[in-house]
């Protein structure tokens, strides 16, 4: 915590000189800007904290849309499946706009150009 107080005492007094932030409006925005000008490296400590926030309202609304799934995938008929498969399940289900855009044929015929089986899909 004193070592992330300092780094912001530092951060600040170089916003706010260097003209490059001078229109930054948003957090976003500032992270893009420190990227830009580099300056990510020397205050990295502000810059994980910058991504954190950015990311927050994703991991908020993900997992609020995982937990709904969960209950829909895993009922009490489906409770002993193994992990792999259910995560696999999981990305479907909350993906499914692009699972449904997808066409089984160009799987198939990818799968098989991938390399030899022992089953013939076709």
């Amino acid at each position: 915590m004193l070592a992330l107080d300092m780094e912001c005492g530092y951060f600040l007094a170089y916003i706010q000189k260097d003209p490059r932030f001078a229109n930054t409006t948003t957090v976003s925005d500032l992270c893009r800007r420190l990227v830009e000008s580099r300056k990510s490296a020397f205050f990295p400590m502000i810059y994980r904290l910058i991504c954190l926030v950015l990311t927050l309202p994703v991991s908020t609304a993900t997992t609020e849309i995982a937990f709904s799934s969960m209950t829909i995938i895993k009922n009490k008929f489906r409770n002993k499946m193994e992990d792999e498969f259910f995560d696999d399940l999981m990305v479907l289900y909350i993906e499914k706009e692009f699972a449904n855009s997808i066409d089984n044929d160009s799987v198939i015929a990818e799968f098989e150009v991938s390399g030899p089986r022992r089953v013939r899909f076709s």
